[in-house]
């Protein structure tokens, strides 16, 4: 199978990477004495790549220029390699924008056409996309603009200007002083003459650019850890404005667990603040999740009762307590539409607080009225084999007024006998029996052996 190279360029990856709102203000991003990328409304302006920032700011007074950052330039090429990861297995970073091999994943997502759409409408950011047998060749199409269909790549290769090729400026104007003008008339000439005319590495970026040549490629590996964050120039003062963040950031998690095949239930949330404090939040879910919606409500939910302190310039996310993820087991008779539970006690839980879910669970205690208790978790400890035990517990114990027979119980099984309670001062020495009512009601009754009283303790039935 012939390789394909699909070649992504982010054509606001600077801005983006800047943490400035550049869809609202004029900003741009600059490196020495010239201007690399501007905003929309810094473009309506005036403002150009490559004037100086002076100009840009005569032309502009409320232009905001940010100095260009390659550290988190990486970091979000980085992140948005691993957004790619899920449509290929090979994808590399190169000339700030994304290399991905595309020829298997065919039978995932359709022709090439329908992978264009897919990233297109996936990116969530404009992009600029085009497919090529080598990457080199992916980027001659994306310098000119196109994006051919795998029948017209060798045509539009050799009707390709010399001066999109992408070679040094001192090659381009050598070989047009050679007669050349086009690809197709270069490559046209004979091999022997074609590598004499030009150093190694410019006749194998040719042969790369026609797809004749493959250059080595330095893959894309996704992190063992999953720890990203976002930071703002203008920092947020509001719940509402900690919604696309969070959005964001589950979103890339829940991607990056999909391509470990993992869950976690333990997220790690940090917030630096203007004040250079830094807050640390963890929710723990009741179960190992990866969508990301079962990632985001809780976090949502919790954030909602936050008190903003100062406003947030950096949010981070760290997952922690990661599991292999376990296929969910289907059910005949599961709607389609049906709340999972354990997500639905995740948002009560971050709504309502740790404290305020109790689920019934039982003790290590004989007494039925200290064994049957609502505890906010679940029980860690073995639990002893008992007796059958009735549904209802009465609570407290109902005094029978005399002897079973007397008041219409027929004993039918037992005595069990309990003694116990002497650590606490609350001891407990009785004998139950199992009867039944002239009403045909089974119940647990009990007399206490220190005042020979009879009891009633809960209804089997």
């Amino acid at each position: 199978m012939q390789p394909i190279y699909a070649r992504i360029r982010f054509p606001e990856l600077l801005l983006e990477a800047s943490g400035c709102d550049y869809a609202t203000t004029a900003c741009a991003v600059y490196e020495g004495n010239r201007v690399l990328q501007a905003s929309s409304i810094a473009l309506t302006e005036g403002v150009l790549p490559g004037m100086t920032p002076s100009m840009a700011m005569t032309l502009c007074p409320k232009l905001q220029l940010i100095h260009l950052d390659q550290h988190k330039q990486r970091r979000l090429l980085n992140q948005l390699a691993l957004w790619a990861y899920q449509y290929s297995h090979q994808v590399a970073i190169r000339q700030h924008g994304l290399v991905l091999e595309v020829s298997k994943s065919e039978s995932l997502f359709g022709d090439l056409k329908r992978i264009a759409d897919t990233l297109r409408t996936q990116a969530s950011r404009p992009i600029q996309l085009a497919f090529g047998i080598t990457p080199e060749m992916a980027e001659l199409f994306l310098r000119q603009g196109y994006c051919p269909q795998a029948s017209d790549f060798e045509r539009v290769v050799a009707s390709s200007p010399i001066t999109a090729s992408g070679l040094k400026q001192t090659h381009v104007r050598r070989l047009r002083h050679m007669g050349f003008r086009t690809l197709g008339e270069y490559f046209s000439a004979p091999s022997r003459a074609r590598q004499s005319r030009l150093p190694q590495d410019a006749f194998l970026h040719l042969e790369a650019v026609r797809g004749r040549h493959t250059q080595p490629i330095n893959w894309f590996q996704p992190p063992a850890a999953f720890h990203q964050s976002l930071e703002f120039m203008r920092g947020l003062e509001s719940q509402e404005m900690l919604r696309f963040p969070i959005h964001r950031l589950t979103q890339d998690a829940a991607a990056w667990l999909r391509q470990q095949q993992s869950a976690t239930a333990l997220l790690l949330w940090q917030l630096r603040l203007e004040s250079r404090r830094t807050e640390t939040h963890s929710i723990q879910l009741n179960s190992p999740q990866t969508d990301a919606q079962a990632l985001c409500d809780p976090t949502w939910l919790y954030f909602m009762q936050y008190a903003i302190e100062a406003p947030i310039v950096e949010i981070s996310l760290h997952l922690k307590e990661c599991t292999q993820a376990r296929p969910r087991a289907g059910d005949l008779f599961q709607k389609q539409d049906a709340i999972d539970r354990a997500q639905l006690l995740d948002r009560l839980t971050a709504r309502l607080g740790t404290q305020a879910i109790r689920t019934p669970c039982r003790l290590q205690d004989p007494r039925p009225e200290k064994a049957n208790q609502l505890k906010a978790g679940q029980p860690s400890i073995d639990l002893p084999s008992l007796p059958p035990r009735p549904i209802w517990i009465c609570a407290p114990p109902k005094p029978l007024g005399g002897t079973p027979e007397a008041v219409g119980h027929q004993l039918l099984s037992g005595p069990e006998r309990l003694e116990s309670g002497w650590w606490d001062f609350e001891p407990a020495c009785r004998r139950y029996w199992i009867s039944r009512t002239t009403d045909d009601r089974v119940a647990w009754v009990y007399e206490e052996q220190h005042t020979k009283t009879w009891w009633l303790a809960g209804w089997f039935i």
